[in-house]
């Protein structure tokens, strides 16, 4: 994997800065512990949607190029949504999507 972004995820996780899953992403943010989200390219528009509208602008919500089976190699877990709750993990990442992942 020579994907900066997949990496990072992966530190992420390692670090404990990472939440899985919609289930554990939604209530991090509905706690107000998410810097940002990120969802898979194959995840369905609504969790997408349901994502969007616990953030209400307080942290950004971003589709992903990669799909799950990418993002799960990469984290080491399965998951199709992922709360970044670090703060400068969440920045270098949201820049990294913004580079496409490089």
């Amino acid at each position: 994997m020579n994907d900066k972004l997949m990496s990072l995820l992966g530190l992420c996780r390692r670090a404990g800065q990472l939440t899985l899953g919609f289930d554990k992403t939604a209530e991090a943010a509905k706690k107000g512990r998410v810097a940002a989200v990120l969802v898979a390219a194959d995840t369905a528009a609504r969790t997408e949607k349901e994502l969007r509208f616990l953030a209400k602008e307080r942290f950004p919500v971003v589709r992903l190029t990669h799909t799950s089976a990418q993002l799960s190699q990469a984290i080491g877990a399965s998951a199709k949504a992922v709360g970044i709750t670090h703060t400068d993990f969440a920045n270098q990442a949201l820049l990294l999507t913004q580079n496409g992942g490089m």
